[in-house]
Order: C-alpha cells, then structure tokens, then sequence
C-alpha cells in the first residue's frame, strides 16, 4: 500500500494504531462492500455491512471517548484513520455524518437518557440518522427558519417543512431545528429535537439533481408529535447547540484526503496528452495550474488537521472550521472545472456514454461539485463568520 503523507511524525504508538487500522483493511474490505454497482439498494447495503465491520473493530467513532463507545483517539490517530480509508478507498458508512456531527453533539449536550438512547445505535448503524435544518427560506440564513414545534403538555407539536435533507429517503430519524417560543429574537426560541420519521404526519419527497440522482429531499411535518423529552439542550436554546453541530459538520467537509485524490488524478490527466496541450507538464498554463493546486491543497491539509484536532478534543469547532471548510470546497470546485477543462469535449459525456473520460467520471464531479460552495453553510455565510470571529469586522446585519 502507498504510505500517505499525513504531516506529521507518528511516534510508536501511532504506528501502532496504523498497524492496527492495515490490518483491518487488509481482512475487512473486501469485494462484497467494494461493490462497483451504482444502485441504491446495493450501495446502502454495503454501506450498512461496512459500518457493521467498523463497529465490531472498534473503529466506527475513533474520536468519539471511550465511555461512549469510540477510543479517545489522538487528533495524529484521527488523522492517520482518515488518510489510510481514504488511501484504501474504502466506502462510508451508513451512518457518517450521524457519527460526525450529530454523535458529538449529544455527547456534548445530551442528557444521560439521552446519550444512552441514541448513541449505541448511531454507532451500531440501527438507526440511520438525517439532518433537518434547511428550510425553503431558510438555507443560509438558518435562523430564519418558520418551522414551529408548539408545546402540548408532555409533547411537542411540529409543522413545517425541511428542504435538502439528504439520506431522508431511507433514514430512521431525522434531528430539526423548530422555533418552540415565537416571542423570542430570531436567534433565540428555537429548540432542537430529535423525531423518528416514521411519525405519522411526516412525509418524504426526493429532489430530482443536474447528475439524474435523488440524494436531496424535502420532508414534510403537519401537526408531528414528538415526545418533548426528545429536546437535545435546553428547550429554547437550540441554537447554541445547532452551533455545535455545524461546527462538527464544517470539519468532515474539510477533510482534504477526496481532493488529495483529485489532485492526483488531475496530475495523471495532466502528464497525458489532454485538450489544453499535446506535451503534458511542458505547457506552463497547465503546469501553474497543477502547482497552484498543490500548493492549496497543501496549505488545506494544515488548516484541516487544526480543526479535526479540536473535534477530536471534543471541542466545539471554532472559526478554523470555517476557513477549512471555504478553501475545501472552493479548491475542489476548481479542480472539478479544471477536470473538465483537461477532459475536453469527452469529459461532458455522462456516466454510460461512449468515449466517456474515466466512466463519466469527469462530467459527474463537475455537476456535483456546483453545490461544494452551498452545503454545510453557502461560502458566504463562511466568510462572515471568518470575517466576524477571526477579523473582528463589525458583524453582518
């Protein structure tokens, strides 16, 4: 196996861990989660083997402590993971982003019920998790959202609607923002809750996508009951905790192993005879290109391990995953554009076609990477946040 780079040097007992993370590769990836068909049913199913064999190793949560079942790993171990799934070309589990952002945010502000309730099955991939915070008016501009959760006695009452919630086709439940008090500033009154999706009154509708798929959904509330003990946090306080999340979230968009292995590729595509020069490298244009790449994705890789270490740490995320997360997804928009630009005419060609660069591969990454600057908050959003916790410029009205 290719030794990656992970920036650091690892001292014994990281090269243990490293061993230690080979060898499960080695005996657990095998063909039947590889796969390399692309229906749903097949891909959900090796997901849900693959965080199967994750969990009985011990691996499915590094980060997560000990007590609630991950291994109080180092942020170097974190890193030294996530660089060898990566190098290995190993799925996701079915329950990443659940494990990422959701899991720390229960250890984090969940009660003990709470954690004893929903951690073990996050882990174990019983139940299949979804986030429910963009609204139709309110995707980046979050605390806007009209989605209400009335209080009736020992329950909660939510109407509303979510927009662009992926894996709401087939999770379990779904975590939401709600305004609980309407009295309250935009920023205040809205609560956190955690509701099965097979509540009645809750309905899916997939989102139909430029690439042809339905990762995307809208979901659908009209008069949900929900236990009201299933607040995360302070009911009322959820946006305390919805920061949290988002911060967690910002850290699994920056990690930087997907572009590492675009670059790679763009090299390769690059050396080759490809649309912008017959001679590869020896053509300045594209060789400024390919080291401009370079030079960020390196510069990435710093900031990223800052920001996974705080997670690690189980501290909330600070302005450092903004940064991480604004230069990821603009660099890996720009390496997708610059794709299609070595690719030339083939490279439009979509999965299926004849003459197709790599599959349609090179057609798929461009049309997915058009959303890299809108999820986990637009790039926007991250340069105020940049400019507000880390400048200290006057704060956006």
């Amino acid at each position: 196996m290719t030794e990656p780079d992970y920036g650091v040097i690892l001292g014994d007992a990281d090269r243990e861990f490293r061993d230690e993370v080979r060898a499960f590769l080695a005996l657990a990836l095998t063909a039947d989660v590889r796969g390399s068909g692309r229906d749903d049913t097949d891909r959900l199913d090796r997901m849900r083997l693959w965080q199967s064999r994750l969990h009985k190793a011990g691996l499915a949560a590094i980060s997560w402590p000990a007590e609630f079942g991950g291994r109080g790993a180092t942020p170097i171990q974190q890193l030294i993971f996530n660089a060898e799934m990566a190098e290995a070309h190993a799925p996701e589990p079915i329950n990443r982003s659940a494990i990422n952002q959701l899991g720390p945010t229960i250890i984090q502000w969940g009660t003990d019920q709470q954690r004893e309730r929903y951690l073990p099955k996050i882990l174990s991939g019983e139940e299949v998790w979804c986030q429910g915070f963009s609204e139709p008016e309110a995707g980046s501009d979050l605390a806007g959202l009209k989605t209400k959760a009335e209080i009736d006695g020992d329950q909660l009452v939510i109407t509303g609607q979510k927009i662009w919630t992926s894996k709401a086709q087939y999770a379990d439940w779904i975590y939401i923002l709600a305004r609980t008090d309407p009295t309250a500033d935009k920023h205040r009154g809205i609560s956190y809750i955690l509701a099965p999706l097979g509540t009645p009154g809750i309905e899916v509708r997939p989102i139909r996508q430029i690439t042809g798929q339905a990762e995307f959904n809208e979901v659908f509330f009209d008069s949900v009951r929900v236990p009201l003990a299933n607040v995360l946090g302070p009911l009322h306080g959820g946006w305390k905790v919805a920061k949290s999340t988002l911060g967690f979230e910002r850290v699994g968009q920056s990690r930087t192993h997907r572009i590492e292995r675009r670059l790679a590729i763009l090299v390769r595509m690059a050396q080759q005879e490809n649309a912008l020069s017959r001679n590869g490298f020896s053509d300045s244009y594209v060789a400024d290109r390919i080291v401009g790449f370079a030079a960020q994705v390196e510069a990435l890789r710093q900031i990223s391990a800052q920001a996974t270490a705080a997670g690690v740490r189980g501290v909330s995320p600070g302005p450092e995953a903004s940064v991480a997360k604004l230069l990821t997804s603009e660099v890996d928009q720009a390496m997708a554009n610059f794709g299609l630009d070595l690719a030339g005419a083939a490279g439009t060609l979509e999965r299926g076609s004849v003459g197709a660069t790599k599959d349609g591969n090179v057609a798929q990454s461009y049309l997915l990477m058009r959303a890299a600057t809108f999820g986990a908050g637009t790039s926007e959003i991250q340069r105020n946040v940049i400019a507000e916790k880390l400048l200290g410029l006057p704060r956006d009205p």
